[in-house]
């Protein structure tokens, strides 16, 4: 491993330990668009409306369920370019894994709904004896970068869904923008090896190969500042 690598190392996990997961989410980006109705430690509820043409860009959904209120249809853009439109009416009940999107409404009605979104199991409970760190190095083909990066962005909404995830945050090199660093923090080894059998993370390593991206996966275990 080169110098440079080590030391970035390094820095992320000063920065990282100490701080969780953040995803992209939609309250703190579109206020005008959700408002909490309930939220504990293990949903939120959020009232969400998107007005005709309205668009949202790039944001993260846990696994959640939808109560339309009124009825829409919406064209969502994925983190890999790819596009769906979603039609419903009023009264639909909808179900949903973790996803990153971009949205806009594209019918003649502004959308109405419940969002409930639900949380992971609580991690306090964890000691610091059972934490499992992974670092991944990703290096893609240069001139192709954006490619690679929407494909790990797609898998951090559902990655960070899962109960055994606490923190999974992608970096890109500052000198060799086709090479990615994922820092990853797992409540136990049992969690990790559960990430590596999801369909997402299945999908994303056969696509890895066939596009010639260079995975490499190291494994870190906590020392207690009491040593």
């Amino acid at each position: 491993m080169s110098n440079g690598r080590i030391w970035l190392l390094s820095f992320v996990s000063t920065v990282c330990l100490t701080s969780s997961a953040q995803g992209q989410d939609p309250l703190a980006a579109y206020p005008e668009n959700y408002k909490v109705l309930l939220e504990n430690d293990r949903v939120r509820v959020l009232d969400f409306q998107l007005k005709t043409g309205a668009k949202e860009a790039l944001h993260s959904h846990p696994t959640h369920v939808v109560y339309v209120l009124t009825g829409f249809k919406i064209r969502f853009t994925f983190p890999d370019g790819h596009m769906a439109i979603r039609e419903t009416k009023d009264g639909d009940v909808l179900f949903s894994e973790a996803v990153t999107h971009a949205s806009e409404n594209i019918g003649s009605s502004d959308a109405h709904g419940i969002l409930i979104e639900m949380k992971g199991a609580p991690h306090e409970m964890t000691s610091t004896e059972q934490l499992l760190t992974a670092v991944t190095f990703i290096t893609g083909k240069q001139g192709k970068e954006e490619e690679l990066q929407g494909e790990l962005l797609a898998l951090s909404a559902p990655t960070r869904a899962e109960p055994g995830s606490i923190t999974y945050d992608l970096y890109q090199s500052a000198e060799r923008p086709n090479e990615f660093m994922r820092f990853e923090v797992w409540r136990d080894a049992q969690a990790l090896e559960a990430h590596k059998v999801t369909p997402h993370l299945k999908a994303s390593f056969q696509k890895r190969q066939e596009q010639g991206w260079m995975t490499e996966i190291t494994l870190w275990k906590r020392v207690p500042a009491d040593q």
